[in-house]
Formats: C-alpha cells, sequence, structure tokens
C-alpha cells in the first residue's frame, strides 16, 4: 500500500487538563509514542471550574479557571491506553480534572510530503 493511502481509523483527543499537569501529561503521551501534541492555554468556564483554585473576570462573564488543552490524533484502536494514561497523568482525582472530547478524523495529511493518516503524524 502507498504511503499516501489512508491505513486506520484515527481519533483526535482534545483534553482540557490543569496547567500544573501539562509537563507531566506530554511526557507520558510522547512515551506511549504520540509524536505530535498542540497545546495551548484556555479558561474553563462553568462545569469546569475548579471551586478551589478560580479567578473571577468581568471580560469572561464570571469566575473560570486557567486550564491548557492537549490536543493529538492517534490510531482509533490505541484510543482507550491513551485515555488511561490521560487519567492517570493529567488528573488528580478531584473535580477540575477536565475533559476529553473524542473526534472521528477523515483523514490527516503531512503538507510537506503528502503523507496520510500515521505516516503523516511522524
Amino acid at each position: 500500500m502507498s504511503p499516501t493511502k489512508a491505513t486506520k481509523a484515527m481519533k483526535e483527543l482534545k483534553t482540557i487538563t490543569r496547567t500544573d499537569s501539562v509537563a507531566r501529561l506530554v511526557a507520558a503521551l510522547k512515551t506511549a509514542g504520540i509524536t505530535r501534541l498542540w497545546v495551548s492555554h484556555v479558561h474553563s468556564i462553568g462545569a469546569g471550574v475548579d471551586p478551589e483554585d478560580y479567578r473571577l473576570s468581568f471580560d469572561e462573564g464570571g469566575t473560570y479557571t486557567e486550564k491548557a488543552k492537549v490536543e493529538f490524533v492517534a490510531p482509533a484502536d490505541e484510543v482507550d491506553a491513551l485515555l488511561e494514561v490521560i487519567r492517570e497523568y493529567g488528573g488528580t482525582g478531584h473535580r477540575g480534572d477536565g475533559v476529553v472530547v473524542l473526534t472521528d478524523v477523515s483523514g490527516v495529511v503531512n503538507v510537506r510530503t503528502g503523507d496520510r493518516d500515521r505516516l503523516a503524524l511522524l
């Protein structure tokens, strides 16, 4: 099969996590074989607000908590194992640990090489 052909079902995982867990989580995901991740700073509003570490902002419209969003794409058959990594290294067992959103991915293409799916992530 040509490297430009799709080979496996893929999922995008977006996890919202505590900012003090990011370095530990990213290191664990790299160890688990995730080769590309995107990390951004976000504000959690609503049910995701940590009741023990929140801020009040008129710009945000109330209380919020500083969080990080870690995003990556992985083969669908690895999702359960990766969810365990996220729970172990991104969680504390307390309210405000965050959530993971799973999305089906129809394809991933490397801009430079044209490689698709898993190869595109290397």
